[in-house]
Parts: structure tokens; C-alpha cells; sequence
């Protein structure tokens, strides 16, 4: 299947960013794992002839040369999504954006660069900000994220996944 904009997160970034895809005459694909229409109002976005993929997930995604080439969803199975553009929209560590284990963190759609600290993670006083809050992936200045020190030229990340 083919888009000229896949949107990955169906949160409130994602969904902006989807609906302003749409507002530009695009063909807009949007993931929405784990969403139901209760939580997010997304008719705007199928009024304006989006292709809503409500409680799905991206279960592989493929970078070759510094561009996406595709993605596969659980839904999907085998089914390949291509698109011109992707938008990683997956929040951080509540909405499956960033893992974290022992070994460190990491994001495990694309295994984009990661930006964190080792140790430090949190600040003893609750109501201090928090180090963990400014950990996500590493961006350049257009917001393409960087897959071992190369920006992912047709990949931005918005929202909450972004580092900072």
C-alpha cells in the first residue's frame, strides 16, 4: 500500500501532524495504536479523506541508504506501507516510543540514535525536573532523526519522542 505521508502515533501530535498532511492534499496514512475514538476525536482527520489505521501497530520498519522504505504493522502481517514521507509520533516511554532496560534505552521501530544518560536518570525531589523528561531520539535541526550518526532524510520525529 502506498501513501505520500505514513504517520506512526496516534496521539495529539501525530494527529496534527496527519490532519495538516491532509490540509496539503495529501494521501495521509495514520497509526493509531492502542487509541479508540473516545480518546482523540480523529473524524476531523477522516473527513478529510485520512486513512485511519485505529489500534494497529508498526511491527518493522526498514531504513536503507538514509530513508524509510517501507513499514509492516501487526494488522498487516506481510503487507508492506510505503510512503514519501513518515512522521514518528510515538510519545516516549508510556506510549512505546522509547524502551528502557538494563542495557540502556533505545526506540525500537527504526533503533534511531537515543539520546540519554547512563546514570541520573531521575531527581530525588518529585517536583525537581526530571532528567528522564529530556531523553528521546537525536534530531537535526528539521527534526530528521539520526540511525547511526545519519539523518533519516524522508523520517521526522515530533512530539514527545524528540530529545530536549
Amino acid at each position: 500500500m502506498k501513501f505520500d505521508v505514513i504517520v506512526i502515533g496516534g496521539g495529539s501530535a501525530g494527529l496534527e501532524a496527519a490532519l495538516a498532511g491532509c490540509a496539503d492534499g495529501r494521501r495521509v496514512a495514520l497509526i493509531a495504536k492502542g487509541r479508540s475514538l473516545e480518546d482523540i476525536d480523529y473524524n476531523p482527520f477522516i473527513s478529510a479523506g485520512g486513512t485511519l489505521m485505529m489500534g494497529d501497530c508498526v511491527t518493522e520498519g526498514f531504513i536503507e541508504q538514509g530513508n524509510v522504505t517501507g513499514i509492516r504493522t501487526e494488522n498487516l502481517g506481510p503487507t508492506l506501507l510505503t510512503a514519501d514521507k513518515y512522521i514518528l509520533a510515538t510519545g516516549k516511554f508510556f506510549g512505546g516510543g522509547l524502551v528502557a532496560d538494563m542495557s540502556g534505552i533505545r526506540e525500537p521501530l527504526f533503533a534511531l540514535d537515543v539520546q540519554y544518560t547512563a546514570d541520573g536518570w531521575f531527581d530525588v525531589d518529585f517536583f525537581a525536573p526530571q532528567p528522564f523528561m529530556s531523553f528521546g531520539v537525536k534530531t537535526d535541526a528539521e527534526g530528521h532523526p539520526y540511525k547511526d550518526g545519519v539523518p533519516v532524510a524522508n523520517l521526522v520525529a515530533v512530539g514527545d519522542i524528540c530529545a530536549g
